[in-house]
């Protein structure tokens, strides 16, 4: 089943809706994602749809690295969030493997990606946090990043990680 760019972008924002904006008590009480609804809502998410995958060229004529240096030229979004519409693509590892590959591309732009996919292993007490419907990538200003965490270590949020979770979104500090 082929579906359309913006069925795709719709599934998943039905998704961020229904599970990453809610309350969860793993995380203190905040939601899963506590930053997406004002991101959402505000209209500070550039959603884009891409055949990204293991041997997708990351050369500068890309249309993934287009699309990362328009989001970082563009004064508009906070948060880039690319879609694989094949939700099968590539494995999870290959999946981290390409964002281990990119990461060293952009930092010189400030910038930091982190993704998912449907089948993500990454938990917290059980609560799978990264199974977006799509394989994707989250692309972010790395100072933005930091800010939120900093101000998510005030809170409960962290509680219930462990320091092997705390390690895998890059923190050198447990709780």
């Amino acid at each position: 089943m082929c579906s359309s760019n913006s069925d795709i972008i719709q599934r998943t924002i039905e998704y961020m809706t229904n599970f990453l904006e809610q309350p969860h008590p793993v995380f203190g009480g905040l939601p899963v994602c506590p930053y997406t609804r004002k991101a959402r809502l505000s209209n500070q998410i550039l959603y884009k749809v891409d055949h990204f995958g293991v041997n997708y060229s990351l050369n500068s004529d890309s249309t993934l690295i287009q699309s990362i240096q328009d989001f970082h030229q563009s004064q508009h979004y906070e948060v880039l969030l690319i879609l694989h519409p094949n939700p099968q693509a590539m494995t999870p590892e290959q999946t981290q493997e390409f964002i281990h590959c990119l990461n060293p591309m952009i930092s010189a732009w400030g910038l930091i990606a982190f993704g998912g996919h449907p089948d993500e292993s990454f938990n917290i007490q059980g609560v799978y946090t990264r199974r977006l419907p799509y394989i994707n990538l989250t692309i972010q200003a790395q100072y933005l990043l930091t800010q939120a965490s900093d101000t998510l270590l005030k809170t409960k949020y962290y509680h219930n990680w462990t320091p092997e979770n705390l390690k895998n979104v890059g923190f050198p500090r447990s709780h």
